[in-house]
């Protein structure tokens, strides 16, 4: 049985950059130092602009392709980056890149701008977002080196730098936490209680969990403190809380989400330690 709990809340708008490591390792110095957080309101119809800036920490120059894609996750651990604007709530399409390509000086750094136009209009409330990467150009790429001879080919690894954009249409928005596929799971020995949610709303959330154990009687057994986790609207994530050296034996449990907020979120969940 679950149920849920809310409560209306004043929400403070956040829009953020965030690097990500997709693979690879490191390449030709080139590094992203730029703040990775950025706090921003926006209203429909405002334009406003960002800047990131590359590092170049090699003896000679260096070059960085900057494109985009949008982004989303579920509690399977899955990532998708697809093409820019395909989700309902991407602004890929509000964002103009400065420039596709980035050169950056022998031991020095260079700024890259975009600028985000939201539309004017009514329509507009929650959260958008997608995805700027800017992955430097190896010197070993197809880019960048020299025709190979026939019949060979080229393996070469990069690091490429996520970066997270995001826009706030004001206070408006939503928030949805639900949970679903509740269990126990054995990590390395220990028991592990493991849930999904999902943000069914329209703005994003960064809930803090925890499971709060009762024996059959009611007695309290203790409260297991869980992570927090970024949720986008229609996005989902596995939470995990270690039930440290509770004994075998029947629980009841209430999960509980705090959104960050004033909102509240909780489900109830039967729980049988072996």
């Amino acid at each position: 049985m679950h149920r849920s709990i809310r409560h209306p809340s004043h929400l403070v708008a956040l829009a953020w950059l965030v690097a990500v490591l997709a693979v690879g390792t490191a390449e030709a110095g080139v590094k992203l130092t730029s703040d990775m957080t950025l706090e921003r309101v926006a209203q429909p119809g405002e334009r406003y602009r960002g800047t990131l800036v590359l590092q170049n920490t090699d003896a000679v120059p260096a070059e960085a392709k900057v494109y985009q894609t949008d982004y989303s996750f579920a509690a399977d651990g899955s990532n998708a980056y697809g093409a820019p604007g395909q989700l309902a709530r991407s602004n890929a399409k509000w964002i103009s890149l400065s420039r596709e390509l980035v050169r950056i000086p022998a031991g020095g750094t260079e700024e890259f701008t975009f600028e985000v136009q939201v539309p004017a209009g009514k329509g507009l409330s929650g959260t958008y977002w997608s995805m700027i990467m800017v992955e430097p150009i190896s010197a070993a790429s197809a880019e960048a080196a020299e025709p190979l001879p026939e019949r060979t080919t080229r393996l070469t690894q990069v690091i490429r730098y996520g970066v997270q954009v995001v826009t706030h249409i004001g206070q408006s928005g939503e928030t949805g936490l639900v949970f679903t596929n509740p269990g126990l799971i054995d990590e390395d020995g220990r028991r592990v209680f493991r849930i999904d949610a999902a943000n069914t709303g329209s703005r994003w959330l960064r809930p803090s969990l925890w499971l709060e154990l009762y024996r059959d009687d009611g007695t309290p057994v203790g409260k297991f403190q869980g992570p927090a986790k970024r949720l986008y609207p229609g996005t989902s994530a596995q939470f995990q809380v270690d039930l440290g050296e509770t004994p075998p034996g029947k629980y009841l449990g209430l999960v509980v989400a705090d959104g960050t907020g004033d909102e509240l979120y909780g489900a109830n969940v039967e729980l049988e330690i072996e």
